[in-house]
């Protein structure tokens, strides 16, 4: 059986509140189960939207683009 999470714990292991982990919910980024008034999360709930949060690192700037802004930098301050 898999790990079953309250709202409660599943915005602690997101390290979100709870309203906030209601918005995601109710706007449909966080997948759920409902059972009578409960409403509960799986572990593989939890992992998907994290997966769905990802940022992919090559948004981030190369190396050689984070070295050129400093010098550009450098050089705006010394001017």
């Amino acid at each position: 059986m898999p790990t079953v999470y309250s709202r409660k714990t599943a915005a602690k292991e997101l390290g979100v509140s709870v309203e906030t982990l209601d918005r995601y919910k109710d706007i449909g980024k966080l997948p759920y189960r409902k059972i009578g008034d409960r409403i509960l999360f799986t572990e593989s709930d939890l992992a998907e939207f994290l997966d769905s949060c990802a940022v992919p690192a090559t948004c981030l700037p190369s190396g050689r683009e984070m070295a050129k802004r400093r010098t550009r930098r450098l050089h705006e301050h010394t001017a």
